[in-house]
């Protein structure tokens, strides 16, 4: 009698899933055109000499393929800078700078090489600082200078991003309304320049307390935003401008009420609600933390209590993820910045499309811990080309998408109409991702009216010894690099005949674009 029950598992594993799309009617929800967006954290600026770097030409290359997007720099680190127009600036900024005033304002400069080396060598210890006064919760102020905002913005505009900047919080008249003083002298000399920026007020107000021994409650926060909106208005530049907040922490129930309060009182004067969500602690997060169906499911509950409190106060008000990752503190050492991290950020940008979230903002582009897309050598990380390959071909467009045959908690999938702006597909193409948490190969199936379409799979692998531990990942068998400083490589396609199975290995993720699907959902 055992004969039957070995046989089983083996049927279950050959058997397809098949998948159901719906391509009609109208799309399930559309998110903004920079939904894929990144931030850098305000802690590069603990010492502004960190800030130089941003102008090496490899990390500009990196970010204007990632492009266009929001980019926001903001982080604990925002309430403790302080902007002083009078203060000289580090020599390494003043060198960049004036190199810059020299040649053509997005041009690289060679001769800043031999500084970059030298701050390079000395990020380690740099880092080291930054994660132990953020896990001490112990914050200095830091003095930054109009060359640490011209570097900046210099960075956000090269590389074809809007920069949104996060001013501090934390300066207080008595201890209670905001002390405005700083932020317009910042407003004046930002102004003067023409920058054209997007602006926050504090970063994480439910943590206050602990960070500094200031409590802020949600009233006087919205009024502290009330007031910036009225001071932004005093600049022909800013009239207009975009206010985004509050910058809150995870949903927990004394962030709700303060995320509640705050919306009541000055939810009217923002652009879009803003909150922050991570998984895990990266101090304790584990390898199956990184593959758990469950712990991917909390996310969903997260954006549901955060869409709850927006409907209650401020309905219709676009709500953004304005700062995500994996694991907080900096991310989780040998997990944050390889393959695995890809579980994580890929069903995050699924669900958060999927529920209505209009803006997702990756913590962070380049920058202390481990959960960066590009590293202090300024090399590409997994979660980087995985980022990269959803800007190429995922659209804005959401659909609805299901399967029967397989857990869809492990083996999740969503769709999207293609990226209209590739060159390579047209109107009416969709693209299906997928990820499979079971330890052996899924398989999927389209539906029947399918079945005759071209697929272009673009599965991504871990490359090399380490497996899903990987700091180097495949696309189709090709590992991807970066051709030289300046060039990224070909993204190329590996074309599945009509009524191929889509084969997904176990823990791994994968886009197919069904190509030719005439989708009225996406015309």
């Amino acid at each position: 009698m055992l004969l039957p029950l070995l046989l089983l598992p083996l049927l279950s594993e050959g058997q397809a899933a098949v998948l159901r799309l719906g391509l009609r009617g109208t799309p399930l929800r559309e998110v903004s055109p920079a939904f894929l967006s990144l931030t850098l954290d305000a802690s590069l600026a603990r010492d502004p000499r960190y800030v130089a770097l941003l102008s090496n030409p490899k990390l500009r290359a990196l970010a204007t393929a990632l492009s266009p997007g929001f980019l926001r720099f903001g982080g604990t680190e925002t309430d403790f800078l302080i902007f002083d127009p009078n203060k000289d600036s580090t020599s390494e900024e003043r060198i960049i700078w004036e190199l810059q005033a020299q040649q053509e304002a997005c041009g690289s400069r060679p001769a800043f090489a031999a500084v970059e080396r030298l701050l390079l060598a000395q990020w380690p210890s740099q880092e080291k600082l930054i994660l132990a006064e953020h896990n001490r919760k112990k914050h200095k102020n830091t003095t930054i200078t109009r060359n640490t905002l011209d570097i900046l913005y210099s960075f956000a505009n090269c590389s074809g991003f809007h920069l949104i900047f996060g001013l501090n919080a934390l300066l207080r008249k008595d201890g209670l309304q905001w002390d405005s003083s700083n932020a317009q002298a910042l407003l004046d000399y930002c102004a003067s320049r023409r920058y054209n920026i997007s602006w926050e007020l504090g970063n994480e107000p439910n943590s206050f307390r602990k960070k500094s021994g200031v409590y802020i409650d949600g009233f006087q926060l919205g009024q502290d935003f009330i007031h910036l909106r009225h001071l932004l208005s005093n600049y022909t530049l800013y009239r207009h401008t975009k206010l985004y907040g509050p910058d809150v922490g995870q949903p927990r129930k004394h962030t709700q009420r303060l995320l509640r309060s705050f919306l009541k009182s000055g939810g009217k004067v923002i652009d879009s609600v803003t909150w922050h969500h991570y998984y895990v602690n990266g101090r304790s997060a584990t390898r199956e933390d990184f593959l758990s169906p469950k712990v991917l499911d909390t996310f969903a509950t997260a954006v549901h209590e955060v869409l709850e409190i927006v409907d209650g106060t401020v309905p219709n008000k676009k709500v953004w993820l304005g700062e995500t990752s994996s694991a907080y503190g900096g991310g989780a050492p040998r997990l944050s910045n390889t393959y695995i991290a890809g579980f994580m950020w890929l069903d995050k940008l699924g669900l958060s499309a999927r529920q209505g979230i209009d803006v997702v903002m990756r913590q962070v582009f380049f920058g202390a811990g481990t959960y960066h897309l590009v590293d202090a050598n300024f090399e590409p990380l997994p979660d980087y080309w995985l980022s990269l390959l959803y800007k190429k071909l995922v659209g804005s467009k959401v659909l609805q998408v299901g399967l029967t045959g397989a857990d869809e908690r492990k083996l999740r999938v969503y769709l999207h109409c293609t990226n209209p702006l590739h060159p390579k597909y047209r109107e009416g193409d969709v693209t299906l991702f997928a990820l499979n948490l079971y330890n052996v190969t899924q398989h999927l199936q389209l539906p029947n009216h399918l079945s005759s379409k071209h697929v272009d799979q673009y599965l991504l692998l871990p490359h090399g010894k380490a497996n899903i531990l990987s700091r180097s990942i495949e696309l189709n068998g090709r590992v991807l690099q970066m051709v030289d400083d300046k060039t990224l490589p070909e993204l190329t396609e590996k074309p599945l005949g009509p009524g191929s199975i889509l084969g997904l290995p176990a823990f791994s993720y994968s886009f197919y674009v069904i190509k030719n699907t005439k989708a009225i959902a996406c015309i």
